[in-house]
């Protein structure tokens, strides 16, 4: 099960490679476009802010598996092990909880703008609904990895030893 998790979290970060590259494709295009033949890509600002979404929320689960989020921890590395993982557990919590609503509240109104194919204004009339969608799909894969690492603090916080994790778990 970890597998699949761990496989899914390291296609959303890939996905979020390519919509950082499309977005910096727009962007050249655009500019090219704007200054040799005055004609700049259509809805060019609407793309790469939608495809923002994608470079932001689809690796947070790759960087939550990777403990690669930016931490100040001056002071808390001088704790006990139950204490820190008692923080980090508390952590992922939080994460779950404001992540899990947020994530939950944006599904229910997914299906409703699907239904009524909103769409953003501009001479393309690109649909509202899948970076939204892209948005619940990267927050439920962040909730699922928070889930693990939660579990995994907080059995670190009742052991009072931290786990061994190997290179090769948290990079593949």
């Amino acid at each position: 099960m970890l597998g699949i998790l761990r496989k899914i979290e390291t296609a959303a970060m890939w996905l979020a490679c390519a919509a950082l590259l499309v977005m910096g494709s727009i962007v050249t295009a655009s500019v090219i476009g704007r200054t040799a033949f005055n004609l700049p890509v259509p809805d060019d600002l609407i793309m790469v802010g939608l495809l923002m979404v994608c470079v932001i929320v689809l690796p947070l689960a790759y960087v939550e598996r990777t403990d690669g989020h930016i931490a100040v921890t001056v002071i808390s590395d001088l704790l006990p092990v139950r204490v820190q993982y008692a923080f980090r557990t508390l952590g992922n919590l939080l994460f779950v909880t404001f992540f899990g609503t947020m994530g939950y509240m944006l599904a229910l109104k997914v299906p409703g703008e699907f239904a009524e194919n909103l769409y953003y204004d501009g001479q393309l009339h690109i649909p509202t609904w899948p970076m939204k969608a892209m948005f619940v799909f990267g927050v439920v894969v962040l909730v699922a990895r928070c889930l693990v690492s939660l579990w995994s603090n907080a059995g670190a916080m009742i052991s009072g030893h931290a786990p061994v994790v190997s290179v090769a778990d948290t990079h593949r």
